[in-house]
C-alpha cells in the first residue's frame, strides 16, 4: 500500500489519470461509458446508494415534522383526505404476519415494502448494468461486478454504523427510536455482506478463467488477505448477531461484537487501499459514529455520575426490583442501559437495557427514582437474581445510560381514551401509564366558579377546587383500561397490590376512577386461582353494593386488596376488545391510543387488530383515529 496519501498536503483521494493505451479507439469508447469506466465507479455506483439512504430518511424527518408540528394538536383532525391518509399509514405500520411454527413476527407491511424498494435498487445498481466480466485482461483485473459491488458495499458502511448506536442522529431527526432502528441496521448489515461477496467471488472466477489466480494471489498478499481477513469478520458480525447467539450469551456478544468491528475495520481500511474516494466512507463513518458512541459516556459521567448505587431486592412474585435514584425526567416506556461494575469484568463493560417501571416525582422537592422490575432468565439477570436473594437491599454500583425509547407523548395527551395491554413480565411496564393518566388528571383540573360549587377532599393536606358538574377536564384523555394477561398467580397478586398502592396515592382525583383494571388468567394461575361462574367467562370480582362498579378483591399479607375493575379466566380475545373500545370512540367521534407490550402473539392479534380499525377510516368510519405503539420484550 502506497503512504503518498500520509505526505503533506494530506489527500484521501487517489488519482483519476487514465490514459487509452494500449487499447484502440473502439475499446476506449466502450471502456469510458459511464457503467463501465473503473475511474469513475465510485460517483456512478457508491454517491446513488448514498443518495438513496439519505431521501430514504429526509422523507421521515419530513413526516416526523409534519407529525410533531404541524399535527400535534388534539382537536386538529383535518380533511377527511387527510385522515384517510394517516390511516393509510398507519394501516402499513401496524400490519403484519406471524410465522407460529418459528413463533416469529414480520415486520410490519410497511417496513417490508421500504425492505423491497433498497432489494430493488440494490438488485438494479448492481445486476442490471452489462457486462459482469470483462472479455480481455486488457480492459483490467477488476471484473465489472466485483467493481459495482464494491462501491455500493461500501457506501452502505456509514449507514450500518448510523442505525447500530443508542444515540443517533437518525432518532434525532426522525424521532424514530434507536431499537426501532435495529431491523434496519440488520437489513443493511445483510446487504453490506452479499454485495462484499459479490465483491469477492468475480474475482475468484475471472481468475480461474484466465488461470492466473496463484499469480494474482502471490503478487497482491495484502491485498487479498485483507480483504479475506475482513469478509470472515463481517460475517461473524452479521450472523453472530442473531437472537438465537445473543440469547445464548449477551455479554460474550456484546464483546466479541466489539472486538470484531475493530478488526474489521482495520483490515477493511488496508484493504480499499487508497483507491479513489474510498477512504472518504471510512471518515464519513467517524463522524457518524463516533460522536455518537462518545456522548452517552459523557453524559454518564457527568451528568449522572459514576458514584451512584442501585438498591435491588426481590419481589414476592419472582422479579427482581432495581431502585436508583435519579435527576431526570423520562416518560412511560422508556428504558436504560445499566452497567454493573461489581460483577465481573464481562458484566463491566456491558451494559444491559431495562424497562422503566415508574415515573418521574411532580414534587420538585422530592427525590425521584428509577424503579425497574425484571423477570430473571439465565446469564446477569439470574445472577443479580441470586445477589438479591442472599443481600436483600444491597447497595451496588452502576452506571446509567438513557432514558431511550418512550412512546408519543402527544398520543398519549391527546388521545381521547386509552387502552394498556401487557403480558407477563409487562406488568411492569403498565405502571408508568396509570400513575401519569391519574397524575394528569391532577394538573388539568378545572376550578368551580361559584355556581357550580366546590368539593373538600378530607384527607387532603388542602382543599382542591374541581368540576362537580364536568368531572375532569377535556384537555386530557377521559379513560384508561389496562389489560394484564399472566400465567403466574403471585405475579396478579403483586399487581394488583402494586397498583392498589398507585391508586389510593390519588384516590382522591377523579381521574383514578376511570382507570379500568382487567386481569386474564392463563395456565396453571387459571387453576390455583378460585374461580366463581359468572356469565360466559369466569370471573373474580364483587360489586360494590353502593355502586354499579366492578371490582376485584385480593388477600395480600392478611390485607384486603380493592382495585376497580374484573378478573378473567383464559386468554383475553385481544382483537375484539380492540374493536369494542374503537367502536365506543366511533360513536363519539373521538381518538384511541393503544399501547402493548408482550409475546409474540399478543403483538400480533393487537397490531393486525388496530391495523383493521384504520382500515375502517377508509371505509368512512367516523372515529378521529386508533394510534398504536409496541413494545417488545426483546428490540435488540
Amino acid at each position: 500500500m502506497s503512504l503518498a496519501w500520509l505526505t503533506y498536503p494530506l489527500q484521501l483521494d487517489s488519482g483519476r489519470a487514465f490514459e487509452c493505451d494500449p487499447l484502440t479507439t473502439e475499446q476506449c469508447d466502450f471502456y469510458k461509458q459511464r457503467w463501465h469506466f473503473w475511474y469513475i465507479a465510485d460517483y456512478v455506483f457508491a454517491l446513488p446508494t448514498v443518495a438513496f439512504f439519505t431521501c430514504t430518511i429526509g422523507v421521515f424527518i419530513i413526516g416526523h415534522f409534519i407529525s410533531t408540528q404541524l399535527l400535534g394538536h388534539r382537536k386538529f383532525r383535518g380533511p377527511p383526505v387527510w385522515q384517510k391518509l394517516i390511516a393509510v399509514i398507519r394501516y402499513l405500520s401496524y400490519r403484519g404476519f406471524h410465522m407460529k411454527s418459528l413463533r416469529w413476527n414480520s415486520a410490519p407491511v410497511g417496513v417490508l415494502l421500504l425492505g423491497l424498494v433498497g432489494t430493488v435498487f440494490f438488485f438494479c445498481m448492481d445486476l442490471v448494468p452489462q457486462p459482469y466480466y470483462w472479455s480481455s485482461e486488457i480492459f483490467g483485473n477488476s471484473p465489472a461486478l466485483a467493481t459495482r459491488s464494491g462501491w455500493i458495499a461500501l457506501a452502505c458502511m456509514p449507514f450500518v454504523f448510523a442505525t447500530a448506536t443508542k444515540a443517533n442522529w437518525i432518532t434525532l431527526f426522525t424521532g424514530v427510536s434507536h431499537e426501532r432502528l435495529q431491523v434496519f441496521h440488520r437489513w443493511i448489515s445483510y446487504a453490506f455482506f452479499i454485495l462484499a461477496l459479490m465483491h469477492t467471488f468475480p474475482f475468484i472466477v475471472y481468475h480461474i478463467k484466465w488461470h492466473d489466480m496463484e499469480y494474482h494471489f502471490a503478487s497482491n498478499l495484502i491485498f487479498y488477505w485483507t480483504g479475506i481477513v475482513a469478509l470472515i469478520f463481517q460475517a461473524w458480525l452479521t450472523f453472530a448477531s442473531h437472537s438465537i447467539i445473543r440469547t445464548l450469551g449477551y455479554e460474550f456478544f456484546k464483546a466479541t461484537h466489539l472486538f470484531a468491528v475493530v478488526i474489521f475495520i482495520v483490515t477493511f481500511f488496508w484493504h480499499c487501499d487508497w483507491t479513489l474516494t474510498s477512504w472518504n466512507y471510512f471518515v464519513a463513518t467517524a463522524a457518524v459514529y463516533v460522536p455518537c458512541y462518545v456522548y452517552p459516556w459523557v453524559r454518564t459521567c457527568f451528568e449522572y455520575g459514576v458514584s451512584q448505587k442501585a438498591q435491588i431486592s426481590v419481589e414476592n412474585n419472582g422479579f427482581t426490583r432495581i431502585t436508583i435514584p435519579a435527576k431526570f425526567d423520562w416518560t412511560p416506556g422508556q428504558h436504560c442501559f445499566l452497567r454493573f461494575t461489581s460483577f465481573g469484568l464481562l458484566q463491566a463493560i456491558t451494559a444491559h437495557p431495562f424497562t422503566i417501571c415508574s415515573s418521574p416525582s411532580a414534587d420538585p422537592d422530592e427525590q425521584s427514582e428509577l424503579v425497574f422490575y425484571i423477570r430473571h432468565q439465565r446469564g446477569f439477570t439470574a445472577k443479580l437474581y441470586q445477589y438479591a436473594l442472599e443481600l436483600p437491599g444491597a447497595s451496588v454500583p452502576v452506571l446509567v445510560d438513557g432514558p431511550y425509547g418512550g412512546i408519543n407523548l402527544q398520543k398519549f395527551n391527546n388521545a381521547d381514551h386509552l387502552v394498556v395491554i401487557a403480558g407477563g413480565s409487562g406488568a411492569g411496564w403498565c405502571l408508568p401509564f396509570i400513575e401519569r393518566f391519574v397524575k394528569h388528571g391532577l394538573n388539568h383540573l378545572v376550578p368551580a366558579d361559584e355556581e357550580h360549587g366546590q368539593v373538600a377532599l378530607a384527607d387532603a393536606k388542602e382543599t382542591l377546587p374541581v368540576m362537580v358538574s364536568h368531572g375532569r377536564s377535556q384537555s386530557g384523555p377521559l379513560s384508561l383500561r389496562v389489560i394484564l394477561a399472566t400465567r403466574d398467580i403471585s405475579s396478579r397478586q403483586w399487581f394488583l397490590k402494586t397498583v392498589g398502592e398507585l391508586l389510593s396515592k390519588h384516590s382522591a382525583i377523579d381521574s383514578s376512577s376511570s382507570v379500568r383494571v382487567q386481569v386474564y388468567l392463563t395456565g396453571d394461575a387459571a387453576e390455583e386461582a378460585q374461580l366463581s361462574k359468572k356469565g360466559p367467562e369466569t370471573v373474580m370480582s364483587s360489586k360494590d353494593s353502593s355502586s354499579s362498579a366492578e371490582k376485584i378483591n385480593s388477600m395480600e399479607d392478611g390485607h384486603q386488596i380493592t382495585v376497580l375493575g374484573k378478573e378473567f379466566k383464559g386468554r383475553p380475545a385481544l382483537s375484539v376488545i380492540v374493536q369494542e373500545e374503537a367502536a365506543k370512540v366511533a360513536d363519539a367521534g373521538q381518538s384511541l391510543s393503544v399501547f402493548v407490550c408482550g409475546p409474540e402473539t399478543m403483538q400480533n392479534d393487537v397490531r393486525n387488530a388496530v391495523a383493521a380499525e384504520n382500515l375502517k377510516i377508509l371505509k368512512g368510519s367516523k372515529t378521529g383515529g386508533v394510534y398504536l405503539h409496541s413494545e417488545h420484550f426483546s428490540w435488540a
